[in-house]
């Protein structure tokens, strides 16, 4: 138009054109403007928190510049959380919900908006990036971009309470509740003597035995122990073809979760072993870590038990071959939904080496799992070995508690 109305010498149309090629300049130049400068932030009122309960999602945008910008942001929420509110819809990726926000942003404006996000499943969850859209205000052309600003959301398993049958039978010390039992430090050497009848013969000291002709024994200082390490095996089947049971693995992972915190709030030192395959910042991993104590040592157990994936590698056997596992003093607990050969071989093991081994036959509450009679008769049989069945009255999801009872 502005061609034509300088070569017809009509100024209206001209002046008409003109018109219309400032607007598509200035178009251009505010869509080429628009995304720059912008901040967008994304916190959650808590980086943990238990499955089923809420957490809040903060959203705040900032626009640095005098510019004015209309603006739509687009974040992916996993399938595992769910934001109630319309601004959700279903997303073109198979597990993933959109949150939209559209905002319209003043000069030097700032804004913030916040979400209750619901939490029922446990899990390691990760928001971001997040997608812009923006453009000029005749919509002309629109412009896109991805900021890679992610955020972290773990949402540990549930954590019920444990309930123990009243002779204490589940307890790792007897009946009485102490928080530690005595035995002997091999790091703390009290004397060298002739050896007694009864004696370990793993204290033999050879070297004084061959220097004294006769067979001598080291004699170690009392210590205590207070070790607990959870050997947890994730298998629902021994077979491969016949997939995974989700009812089953979760009521696994509640029964570890639980006995942790039981344990840790009475000042034990819990450690796990597993032959889950959990997520963190490293990558993926088996689940372990040696005992300890503290509210921080909970939490990242807690935390391994809550990335957890539908997936067994290898048996706990061979998981479970970790020295902290067998170390004096300590008292595996081993965690299994199955009563076949592979958890009589884990048992076994673990007997070799610990004075006292607790094995848990978690129930998922719903229906009784079919075991090996053979082989939970010979558990029974095991010296040391205290078997106990966990039930989860109503499931993994609403029980209320993990009941212990002796295994019969």
């Amino acid at each position: 138009m502005l061609v034509a109305g300088a070569v017809l010498k009509r100024p209206p149309v001209t002046v008409f054109g003109a018109f219309l090629l400032g607007i598509v300049v200035l178009s251009k130049a505010l869509s080429s403007l628009s995304l720059g400068e912008i901040a967008y932030r994304r916190k959650f009122s808590s980086s943990t928190v238990m499955a089923g309960d809420s957490v809040e999602l903060i959203i705040t945008v900032e626009n640095m510049k005098p510019l004015p910008v209309p603006l739509a942001c687009d974040d992916e929420i996993p399938g595992g959380l769910e934001v109630p509110t319309t601004r959700v819809s279903s997303s073109w990726q198979g597990g993933f919900s959109n949150l939209r926000n559209q905002f319209f942003l003043g000069g030097f404006e700032t804004v913030s908006r916040k979400f209750p996000v619901s939490c029922p499943e446990r899990g390691i969850y990760t928001i971001g990036p997040v997608r812009l859209r923006s453009g000029d205000p005749f919509g002309l052309y629109p412009v896109s971009g991805t900021m890679d600003e992610k955020d972290r959301l773990t949402v540990y398993p549930r954590v019920i309470p444990v309930r123990e049958p009243p002779q204490g039978t589940f307890y790792p010390f007897g009946t009485a509740r102490a928080t530690s039992w005595i035995y002997h430090d091999p790091s703390m050497l009290k004397m060298v003597r002739e050896y007694a009848a009864g004696d370990s013969r793993r204290h033999v000291d050879w070297k004084a035995t061959a220097r004294s002709g006769k067979l001598q024994t080291r004699v170690f200082d009392a210590a205590f122990g207070n070790r607990v390490v959870i050997c947890l095996d994730v298998a629902t089947s021994r077979a491969p073809w016949e997939g995974i049971d989700r009812e089953v693995f979760e009521s696994l992972v509640v029964a570890a979760a639980s006995c942790a915190h039981h344990f840790a709030a009475r000042e034990f030192s819990v450690g796990l072993t597993s032959n889950g395959v959990t997520q963190g910042t490293e990558g993926t991993h088996l689940a372990q870590c040696p005992p300890a104590q503290g509210d921080s040592h909970l939490a990242y157990i807690l935390t391994q038990l809550a990335g957890l994936s539908y997936f067994a590698f290898g048996t706990a056997l061979v998981a479970s071959q970790r020295p902290f596992v067998t170390a004096e003093g300590s008292f595996p607990l081993v965690i299994s939904a199955l009563m076949d050969e592979d958890t009589l071989a884990l048992v076994e093991s673990l007997r070799r080496s610990a004075p006292r081994v607790g094995v848990i036959l978690v129930e998922p509450g719903r229906r009784r799992l079919t075991r090996d009679k053979d082989a939970l008769q010979v558990l029974l049989r095991m010296p040391g070995v205290a078997a106990m069945s966990g039930r989860l009255k109503g499931g993994w999801s609403d029980a209320e508690s993990l009941d212990l009872s002796p295994l019969v």
